[in-house]
């Protein structure tokens, strides 16, 4: 037998539901509110397999009761009862089992019951199959996008909506995300209302992939926000920033502790994806890891390892390859180690990147070079 909770303003529509549902024989309804408030105390204590939920109702509609409900009970089933028209509906199937239209009608009905019948025996019959996930989550922004757990199963995107929507929660420092807010930075040229379906669409197909490898609890809505529970989640971007930070506070940062934090710049943020949210984040980052990357060089120079400082002014040059800073850098690395014709070679490709800029070489640079190789 499958439970149904029911919510609509309208007492009259309750009534012929829950009487349809009844006539049925396979539908048990535990519980019904007529405001989305309501619903939400007493679904503290119930947990039905399926939610019939009109959508136009005051304070709190459908589908903003739908987010609250499923981020406590992930595995419930949304039926969507409206009157909207069919434009509309049809960005509502991919968030839920189904839609009903107003009036009901008890063929349709009948088609809905047997859609939650089907959908609720597979999800009980993967539940019984699938092992518990165990360890954490790795997140990998910086290069090719990956979202999966070390050994096991890796997320394995269904559309480039979702995909996105996960780098964005993803690359965010603070707890929460306001709903609009992802609006804006997902979908800036859509009207707000078919928007708001878009992204709830998203989330319910965010949280079904999350759950298929385990972590159907991490994605969490909270005061109309979303946020990820970095509680079993490692996100590579989130590591270098807070050692950046911790680096840039030391007095004397350690050579050491600046390799460590650049370990986990594999690539450009989000290398394969051209979102325009990610344009400054993608600056910024690169920015940081040349600055870092020129120091590091400057204090293994200092150290005189010059093999480790020649490395940190080559990763210096790919990330700026027309900073002369970095060439002399490379330069004097190549004189401690006794290399005075590689010497010859960086500066040959220094000037051939500041001739496309049109530029000489500064002063600095060029009495570099004729003290080395002169």
């Amino acid at each position: 037998m499958v439970t149904a909770f029911l919510v609509d303003d309208e007492e009259h529509a309750l009534a012929i539901l829950e009487l349809f549902l009844q006539r049925s024989g396979e539908v048990e309804v535990i519980g019904r509110s007529n405001n989305g408030f309501d619903a939400i105390r007493q679904l503290g204590e119930l947990k039905p397999d399926v939610l019939f939920l009109d959508i136009e109702m005051p304070e709190m509609n459908g589908l903003e009761l739908a987010e609250v409900v499923r981020n406590v009970n992930t595995d419930v089933q949304i039926v969507f009862v409206t009157a909207y028209d069919q434009y509309a509906i049809s960005a509502f199937e991919h968030a839920a089992v189904d839609y009903l239209l107003k009036p009901l009608e008890a063929d349709r009905l009948s088609k809905t019951i047997a859609r939650l019948r089907h959908t609720i025996d597979k999800m009980r019959g993967a539940e019984r199959t699938l092992a518990p996930a165990v360890g954490r989550m790795s997140v990998q922004l910086f290069g090719p996008m990956s979202v999966g757990i070390e050994g096991g199963p890796w997320l394995k995107w269904r559309t480039a909506k979702e995909k996105e929507l996960f780098a964005y929660l993803a690359s965010q420092d603070e707890k929460r995300v306001h709903r609009d807010r992802l609006i804006e930075a997902l979908w800036p040229d859509e009207n707000y209302q078919k928007a708001k379906i878009y992204l709830h669409t998203c989330i319910s197909l965010l949280r079904k992939n999350l759950k298929r490898i385990g972590f159907g609890e991490v994605l969490k809505y909270v005061n109309e926000g979303y946020f990820l529970d970095t509680e079993r989640i490692d996100v590579d971007a989130r590591f270098l920033a807070g050692r950046l930070q911790k680096l840039k506070e030391a007095e004397h940062p350690e050579a050491a502790e600046i390799e460590k934090a650049l370990s986990y710049y594999r690539g450009p943020f989000l290398q394969e994806d051209d979102y325009l949210w990610a344009e400054q984040q993608t600056g910024a980052f690169e920015k940081f890891v040349y600055e870092w990357s020129l120091t590091l060089g400057k204090i293994r120079l200092n150290e005189r390892e010059y093999d480790k400082a020649a490395k940190a002014a080559e990763k210096a040059i790919e990330r700026s390859p027309y900073d002369e800073e970095a060439y002399r850098l490379l330069m004097s690395s190549y004189r401690g180690l006794g290399m005075n014709d590689r010497v010859h070679v960086v500066y040959r490709k220094l000037l051939d990147k500041l001739e496309e800029l049109q530029v000489k070489p500064s002063d600095s640079s060029r009495a570099l070079y004729e003290e080395i190789c002169g």
